[in-house]
């Protein structure tokens, strides 16, 4: 198989360009642009060279294994300039192969159809600014559906797993490209759509399963985070069942002690250990044991940090709910009120206010609170503030996962610098 000049490296710059394409959102080796540059002299003078002195033999066998070559021959470029692991640069590569390859089938399709009508070789400057409209078309779908969505943090997230289907629908591919019959049917178009089809049915089922993975992620911290906040609700009860035994027990010597000797001192110095610990013993009485250890504990430590917490709550209201479930919502709520007005400096501005109540076939339950600043808002939630992404942000999809449980809704909203948290939940 002898190639003219251009056909001999047409082939390697259109996949050189390709695999630039979705290395742009990966993390790069130090002197990608001279890296970059030198891989791509190097591959185009020696797919040039082969061309000149390698003579191809005949045979489909041969063609199929003369095409996987140029893809293959690709992979050392992509792991000399792009920062990652070996298998990270081969599935980059077999991304690069798919886009070129859905490509050139749509310029295929285009050839056959205007040979079809007797489009002569006289329009040849018009073919050539089609064809490079065509690869440029298809070139910039793929990046702005795949290339830069795809790359999480830099890196393809990939596996063993995930290279092996995607090499094999690749090589089927090009196995029927080589076995389609260069003819101007309309059998051939239906051919070659179903060749781009599956390119980017490949892409399309990466990025699917990216999606699936991320969200399993998601689903995995807040099961994670349920099942702390469960522990934590058990530790939480035992430690406040034992301080208000103690301080039961104090209140009673200490009126004991009273009944001793009398002087000024003892007076005072009793009066102050007792209003003391009476902050222990100001337990919340809504009608709910497990909401009230949440307000009770969440109370005290507002109660030392110069919160105002202010409270109008039927606890009964919630009878339905398991205590792990009202202890991560509320937990939950209450962490995220108390940061955000813990970053004020106005004193009166550091107030926190829960309503819970009945509305018929609903339970209320909302949640106001100050806050600085603006919030972000992603898919109706917002978005966390706290620098490490990676370890914070999961409160508010626990809520929503824990409202949901119970058929219910969350909506937040952020007016005037106050915001407001509300969870509809149907009584059962």
């Amino acid at each position: 198989m002898i190639l003219a000049p251009w056909d001999r490296i047409s082939y390697i710059v259109q996949l050189i360009i390709a695999c630039g394409i979705f290395m742009t959102h990966v993390r790069k080796r130090s002197g990608f642009a001279w890296r970059f540059s030198g891989c791509t002299i190097a591959l185009i003078a020696l797919v040039y060279g082969a061309g000149e002195f390698i003579t191809l033999p005949s045979g489909e066998a041969w063609e199929v294994l003369y095409w996987a070559t140029f893809g293959i021959i690709c992979v050392p470029l992509v792991a000399c300039c792009m920062k990652g692991t070996f298998i990270e640069a081969v599935y980059c590569t077999i991304c690069a192969n798919a886009m070129q390859h859905a490509a050139y089938e749509c310029f295929m399709v285009y050839r056959v159809l205007t040979e079809g009508v007797g489009t002569g070789s006289g329009m040849s400057l018009a073919n050539g600014v089609v064809i490079v409209l065509i690869y440029t078309t298809v070139y910039a779908g793929f990046y702005m559906a795949f290339a830069r969505t795809i790359p999480e943090n830099g890196h393809y997230r990939t596996s063993l797993n995930d290279l092996f289907p995607m090499a094999c629908i690749l090589l089927f591919i090009w196995v029927l490209s080589v076995l389609e019959h260069d003819s101007s049917t309309m059998r051939d178009v239906f051919y070659h759509i179903s060749d781009a089809l599956c390119c980017y049915y490949i892409m399309w089922a990466q990025l699917n399963g990216h999606a699936k993975m991320r969200l399993q992620e998601e689903l995995d911290s807040v099961k994670y985070t349920l099942m702390q906040q469960e522990k934590q609700y058990r530790l939480t009860q035992e430690t406040i069942d034992i301080i208000n035994r103690k301080c039961h027990d104090l209140k009673h010597q200490i009126r004991a002690l009273r009944e001793m000797r009398e002087s000024p001192e003892r007076d005072e110095y009793f009066n102050e250990a007792e209003q003391a610990i009476m902050i222990y013993d100001t337990a919340v009485k809504t009608g709910n044991r497990a909401l009230d250890i949440v307000l009770m504990e969440k109370g005290l430590f507002c109660q030392s940090h110069g919160i105002q917490l202010t409270c109008m709550a039927d606890g009964t209201a919630l009878d339905f709910m398991r205590m792990e479930d009202i202890y991560a919502l509320f937990g939950n709520a209450m962490d995220n009120a108390i940061r955000a007005v813990s970053e004020l400096k106005d004193p009166a501005k550091r107030v926190i206010n829960v309503i819970i109540r009945g509305q018929g076939d609903l339970v209320m339950i909302q949640v106001q609170n100050y806050h600085q600043g603006r919030l972000r808002f992603r898919a109706g939630l917002p978005v966390t503030t706290q620098r490490d992404k990676a370890r914070h942000g999961f409160g508010m999809k626990s809520m929503l996962h824990t409202a949901e449980q119970y058929g219910g809704t969350l909506s937040v909203s952020d007016d005037a610098g106050i915001f407001s948290l509300q969870v509809l939940l149907p009584k059962r």
